[in-house]
Order: C-alpha cells, then structure tokens, then sequence
C-alpha cells in the first residue's frame, strides 16, 4: 500500500488483486450469499481506493482494510434489514388488512411488533444476528448452520442463546405474542 500511496500503479494493481479473496471470504462470512458478498468486495474496494491516502505506512495493512471492510459489510446488512423491513412492513399490511380474523387495530399491532422485531434483530451483533437468520429464521440444523456460517456448533448455540436474550430484553414489555 506504501508504493500505491507513492504513486506505483503496477503495485497498487496488484495490491487490489491480491485483497480480493480475502475481501471476498470476509464479506461471504457476513453477508451470507455470494451475489451480495460480490457487491460487498466492489464497494469495499471503491472506499479502500477513496480513502487510501489515510494509511499509516508503518502501521499493519490488514488491520486497517478488515476494519474498512467489516464496517462496510455491517452497513450493507444494515441497509439489507432496512429494505427487508419496508418490504415485510409492506407485505404485513395486506396479509393482515386481508386476514378476516383480524380487526384494524390487531393488524396495526401485528405490524408493529414485527418491525420491532426486526428493529431489535438489526441491533444484535453480526454473530448474533447471523445465528438467528440462520438457525430461527432459515430454520437450518446446527450442523447445517455451522457448516455455512465456518462457526462452531457450540459457539452458535451460545451465539443464538445470547441472541435471544437480548431480544428477549429489547422487547420486554412489548406484547408480540399473536393469538
């Protein structure tokens, strides 16, 4: 990074594609699927080009770019769970305003609980959030989910247990039972 900050173009070229793997295995382990971990790595470089000029020479480089791509992966998901929120806001608003069962005020409570759900879900952290996407919400076996996520079944356990206590906590007091 010190020759690309300097101006060698060859250095900086090959600096990129030697990154990309690893930028690719980190997003993949954060994003979940490699389509959206492929968009990661684009926008991971793009800020590791604007911002190069901030690297310390005599400092460690994979510090400074697992740092740029782990806040980048983390604002991704978070946009993902805006979007998905809106979309599920959206969806839940015409499955409950059509179920026959539900008066307007249950409808309008269902939906709010499952964007505080989702709200409280997006502020876990990324193992966290991982473990519940993966073993509540894809419904995958520990072993499924191991395997996918590079974790150990019993740190997944402990991420998912973990997990739901601090949703349990976030939610305390907000009714989302559905009768």
């Amino acid at each position: 990074m010190a020759c690309a900050q300097a101006g060698d173009r060859a250095a900086y070229h090959q600096l990129l594609k030697d990154i990309v793997p690893y930028l690719r295995a980190l997003s993949r382990r954060f994003v979940g699927n490699e389509s959206d971990a492929e968009d990661a790595v684009q926008e991971i470089l793009i800020v590791v080009h604007d911002i190069r000029h901030t690297y310390e020479p005599h400092r460690p480089f994979k510090p400074w770019l697992k740092t740029i791509a782990t806040r980048r992966c983390i604002d991704l998901l978070r946009k993902r769970t805006r979007r998905l929120q809106h979309e599920l806001a959206q969806e839940s608003d015409h499955l409950h305003v059509a179920a026959t069962d539900a008066t307007p005020d249950q409808a309008l409570d269902r939906s709010q609980q499952g964007l505080a759900l989702g709200a409280a879900v997006s502020q876990l952290p990324a193992r966290q959030r991982e473990a519940i996407r993966l073993l509540r919400i894809s419904e995958l076996s520990l072993c499924e989910a191991a395997a996918q996520s590079d974790q150990s079944i019993g740190s997944l356990k402990v991420a998912c247990h973990r997990a739901l206590k601090s949703l349990k906590r976030a939610l305390d007091g907000k009714d989302l039972s559905h009768e």
